[in-house]
Order: C-alpha cells, then structure tokens, then sequence
C-alpha cells in the first residue's frame, strides 16, 4: 500500500485496527477546538495554528506499541514525503510548495499532477516497518503531511521535509513494479479519469463536505467519513463483493 499525507494515518489505523478508536478520539478534539487560528498566542509564544498539536495527538490516540507490531506484521505501507530543490532555502521551498500546489489543485483537471516535481521536488517513500514506536510513526505520517506553518517544520538527516502531495497527491507510481491489479482511491472529483492497465480509479461520489485543514467541525468529519462508507458499499456492490 502507498498512501500519502492524512491518507497514511488512516491507513495505519485502519491496518492497526484502531481506527474506531482513533476517530472517535479525532472527532472529540475537534468538538473541542473553537478555531483554526489563534492569532492571541503571537503574543504568547505559543503556536498560532492548533493543526500540529492535534494532529500528532490524534496518531498517537489510536497507535501504541501494539499496534506497531501489527502494522509490522501487515502489509507493507510506504509513505510518500516531498524533499524540496537543493538550491531552495527553506522559505522559498515552503514558497514554491504552496504555489506548485495551487497550481495543480485549481489550474487543471488532471489527476496525476506534476507541478511539484517539475520545480525539483523529489519523493522519497518510507515503509512504516522502518517505525519502531508509536513516536517515529507520528513522525513520519506528519513529515508526509508537512506544511508549515499549519504543522511544525519536519527534517530528516538535515533535510527539511514537506507534504508528499507537492510532488503526488495520488502516489500510485510508488507502487512497486509489478504490483498486479491496484486500486486507486481518490479524495476529490475530477471529469474525467485516467485509463492505466492493471490500475481501477475510484473517486467520491459528491465533494468531500470538510476542508482538509478545518479542525473545528467534527459534524462535517463525520459526513465525510459516512459519504466514503457509502460509496465503498456501492463500489463493492459493483464488484461483486458486497
């Protein structure tokens, strides 16, 4: 399995078995947390976006060293994280990320967007089997969803490192070769979808009703949540599974 940025998280808890727990818990927090900017803790030295506190809190509410073993006993998952240009200074690379992003998120219909890696971004996939505690899995699940300054800076080796979704919000290249029949789960609409032998594109039935970073409306959370159990039992249903 490949997956990337909050795509990873659910995958680990979902492979975990801990999923049930790990949303309900997500769910909470987000009941809890009245904004999704804080501009009172400038002046506190505090962080002004709650995004990366809740985050990882929320990983780790649903993986313990159980877990782990089970994730190390499951299928492989590898997590896309985007490494930046090496001439880019930090600010710029944040810079480039955000627009390259932008690009291919309202520019053009295409699903495999490749804004990112023309700039120089480069992926790099790590296996969750390389985790050894619930702390370095958060770690990496967080370093695949990288977008300062809504979550902290993460780095590896001295490498700042960002979202995976700048160079491939759909990583289905990171599946090794060959990988048989692979399904490919989409988290937004698109017209028209590619035709690639050996892969099956499934993408939701309406949009999603939440905003990938609003923390703060754990109601839409849930719709969301129902919207994908309705349109994987009818994608089942389809394939002759349900």
């Amino acid at each position: 399995m490949v997956a990337v940025s909050a795509g990873a998280a659910v995958a680990c808890a979902l492979f975990a078995g801990t999923f049930d727990q790990g949303f309900k818990g997500y769910k909470q927090a987000l009941a809890s947390n009245r904004r999704n900017l804080y501009l009172h803790n400038l002046l506190r030295k505090k962080p002004v976006f709650p995004h990366g506190h809740m985050y990882r809190d929320a990983i780790l509410g649903s993986i313990d060293a159980r877990a782990i073993r089970r994730l190390h006993q499951g299928p492989e998952i590898r997590v896309l994280i985007a490494c930046p240009p090496h001439w880019a200074s930090r600010r710029v690379a944040m810079l480039l990320g955000a627009i390259s992003v932008g690009v291919d998120t309202w520019g053009k219909e295409t699903v495999h967007a490749s804004t990112g890696a023309r700039i120089g971004f480069k992926p790099l996939y790590l296996s969750v089997r390389e985790c050894a505690t619930p702390e370095t899995l958060a770690d990496l699940i967080i370093a695949s969803s990288c977008v300062p300054p809504l979550t902290p800076q993460a780095r590896r080796n001295g490498m700042d490192l960002f979202d995976g979704g700048v160079v491939s919000n759909v990583p289905a290249d990171g599946v090794p070769h060959p990988g048989g029949e692979t399904l490919v789960l989409l988290t937004r609409q698109f017209r028209t979808l590619p035709v690639v032998p050996g892969r099956t594109y499934v993408q939701p039935s309406q949009p999603i009703p939440v905003g990938a970073w609003d923390y703060t409306n754990d109601a839409a959370v849930q719709s969301a949540f129902d919207l994908g159990r309705r349109d994987g039992e009818r994608f089942c249903v389809l394939l002759g599974t349900g």
